[in-house]
């Protein structure tokens, strides 16, 4: 009879299915199961992806400026054969990620927060520090090795059960990739800030921006709270450590041995005058909201969605979601192919046989139709409200949906409401679709309070003012230095 096969062999087993590579960082032999080359044509290939959801921020100086700064950074880095891509998104989620063989990317979201060109360098060389240290190659292949550990538990462990296999398996596997968080996250600052140093920046910087990001963390999950949502919290970068980390604090010392002079460069005014005139919060591309209205100038319409309500712009749908999430609203477009009514859209495109209560609208001049189907959510199975408004050569697609199935009748009114307030820009309405921008001024004599009360921002408007200068959370410009403000 074949006796079990003991771990020690399994791993042995694994690490043959592996090659060998020594890593540009360490110089230690790592399992990997991707070439360099390999690497390089998935970021390539991944890059363009990126692209198409997010969008290039349309600013070319302001690309210029971050290619230039994360090129400086890149050339004393451990891998400088490669040729790196800086990208800023037109996107206000605060988030910076890196795409293996040397693409990095960087929000508009996130720039907003930054406050000088160290900061930002200590943004960009963390991310230099993913790729050179080959994180995501080592995470995907620590990813197959516990795939393929699975495979062999079941192929090669026949005195247990598929339960007791798995579970083996389970715990090599959870045990191995937890190793690659926070470690990978730390080792990246220690990098990033060599990095930084070696190129003349304040390391301290990366200290700074840590600092920025939990402040900004806090915010947000207050935020979320009060509006019955989940936060949107930044999730890369710096997520795993605290800005008082000892640990933290120790590799960021260690880089000041590698300064080049006396003092490191900041360069806080030139990069607020990169900033001055970036767009802050929603993209014009992507619509504009104001208060409990939404406005596309470039698909020409508006519509309203109920007061306290907290709308999230994705790329392909708006979410409108009630207090205490009990109720959605979404909004979604598609290309008309076929002259039919609306409908027979319902019927052929969103496949809804089942319609119910269902009536001819017109709204505002707008060809339309309403009516209750059975749909797939989130939620499970549930009556929605669908509406379907046909506009400029579109159809506009309106479902709102209830967490409790039993609430479908006490919100069918307010989905209602909002599906009827749909209609084409005036030309009033077109100067409210402009996109709020970032403004740089000189502080004379002033609080965040009185600078609140002349802002465009309507909600939390003087937390926002002092997260976007790092002086949350009780804070107060300087005469004479140099603030951002929303216009």
């Amino acid at each position: 009879m074949m006796k079990p096969l003991r771990l020690p062999l399994l791993l042995t087993a694994l690490l043959q299915l592996g090659a060998c590579a020594t890593n540009p960082v360490t110089g230690e032999q790592d399992i990997v199961f991707m070439s360099e080359q390999q690497e390089i044509t998935l970021g390539r290939q991944t890059h363009q992806q990126v692209l198409d959801q997010y969008g290039v921020y349309d600013d070319p100086e302001l690309q210029v400026f971050v290619q230039q700064v994360g090129e400086r950074l890149a050339r004393k880095s451990h891998r400088n054969n490669l040729i790196y891509r800086f990208t800023v998104l037109d996107s206000d989620e605060v988030n910076a990620f890196a795409l293996p063989g040397g693409y990095i990317y960087i929000t508009r979201g996130l720039m907003a927060y930054l406050n000088s060109e160290a900061e930002l360098a200590a943004v960009l060389g963390h991310e230099i520090g993913h790729v050179t240290a080959r994180h995501s190659v080592r995470q995907y292949s620590a990813t197959q090795m516990a795939n393929i550990g699975a495979t062999l538990g079941a192929i090669f462990i026949p005195g247990m059960n598929n339960a007791a296999a798995n579970q083996l398996v389970n715990i090599f596997g959870t045990a191995l990739l937890r190793g690659y968080g926070r470690e990978h996250e730390l080792e990246a600052d220690r990098l990033g800030a060599e990095y930084l140093a070696s190129t003349g920046y304040e390391p301290e910087a990366m200290l700074d921006v840590i600092g920025v990001l939990k402040n900004q963390e806090i915010f947000e999950s207050q935020r979320a709270k009060a509006e019955g949502r989940e936060p949107r919290i930044y999730h890369g970068v710096f997520s795993t450590h605290p800005d008082n980390d000892t640990r933290l604090q120790e590799v960021v010392g260690l880089a000041d041995a590698l300064k080049t002079g006396d003092t490191s460069y900041v360069g806080k005014e030139v990069f607020l005058d990169q900033l001055d005139g970036v767009v802050f919060g929603d993209s014009p591309k992507e619509g504009i909201t104001r208060g409990n209205n939404f406005y596309h100038e470039d698909l020409g319409f508006t519509f309203s969605f109920p007061r306290g309500w907290n709308m999230t712009n994705r790329p392909d749908r708006l979410l409108i979601t009630a207090p205490g999430g009990e109720a959605v609203l979404q909004l979604s477009t598609e290309d008309l192919n076929k002259r039919i009514s609306p409908r027979q859209f319902m019927i052929e495109r969103l496949g809804l046989n089942n319609l119910g209560n269902d009536s001819v609208l017109n709204i505002h001049g707008n060809e339309a139709h309403t009516g209750t189907s059975t749909i797939n959510t989130s939620f499970g199975q549930r009556l929605a409200r669908l509406t379907v408004i046909y506009f400029n050569n579109r159809a506009f697609i309106l479902a709102g949906i209830t967490k409790d199935p039993q609430a479908i009748a006490r919100y069918d009114t307010v989905f209602l409401d909002s599906m009827k307030s749909f209609h084409a820009m005036t030309p009033n309405e077109r100067i409210l679709a402009r996109p709020l921008r970032l403004k740089i001024t000189e502080v004379v004599d002033t609080s965040f309070a009185a600078l609140a009360e002349q802002s465009p921002l309507k909600q939390y408007a003087v937390e926002q003012l002092r997260l976007l200068n790092a002086l949350y959370p009780d804070g107060e410009p300087e005469p004479g230095s140099l603030i951002k403000i929303v216009e």
